[in-house]
């Protein structure tokens, strides 16, 4: 849990995209779910490189294994259960499943 914390924080520290972006997905105006994807394979990407990066050694390398492990336990449930096509493909889910649920019209 530390890595991922130091991972998480060195991420933020970056500043420009990678804080706004992360900002928005928090507060959400930017409700993404591929913004999401991006920003936490970003930021695994970035923790496995700050372990790896004076030289490799095995403990790294496994602490930079189980970082990944970690991410992808974290989205591919996510994206499992958005579904592929809607997060991936937008455009070519019917724009019946597009439109939000509250503004979707019930014909009786």
């Amino acid at each position: 849990m530390e890595d991922i914390q130091h991972a998480c924080f060195g991420y933020l520290r970056l500043g420009g995209i990678f804080t706004t972006g992360l900002s928005a997905l928090f507060s959400c105006l930017c409700p993404s779910p591929l913004s999401l994807a991006f920003h936490l394979f970003a930021m695994s990407v970035y923790g496995v490189d700050q372990l790896l990066l004076p030289f490799p050694s095995p403990k790294r390398l496994w602490n930079g294994a189980k970082l990944l492990w970690v991410a992808s336990s974290i989205l591919l449930p996510f994206i499992w259960y958005e579904g592929v096509r809607q997060m991936f493909f937008p455009l070519t889910v019917p724009a019946y499943y597009r439109t939000p649920p509250g503004n979707r019209s019930v014909e009786v």
